[in-house]
């Protein structure tokens, strides 16, 4: 599993969460995985095409039948 994030970036997030929580013992994984989400959740999504914007506004028959 990749991401674009650097350990420190995931380190200090999983810290903040960890302190946000009262300093818990033996949740370090989970705080990790926590941090990778959290990190994810903040990048920006890229644009939509064109073909995905119409297809939000399209009911599924309308869209089988230009097919």
């Amino acid at each position: 599993m990749s991401h674009p994030f650097t350990e420190q970036e995931i380190a200090d997030e999983a810290h903040r969460l960890w302190l946000a929580e009262g300093s818990p013992e033996g949740r370090a994984a989970s705080h990790w995985q926590q941090a990778i989400e959290n990190l994810k959740s903040r990048q920006p999504q890229p644009p939509k095409s064109q073909s995905e914007i119409a297809g939000e506004n399209m009911p599924p028959e309308k869209i089988a039948s230009e097919l």
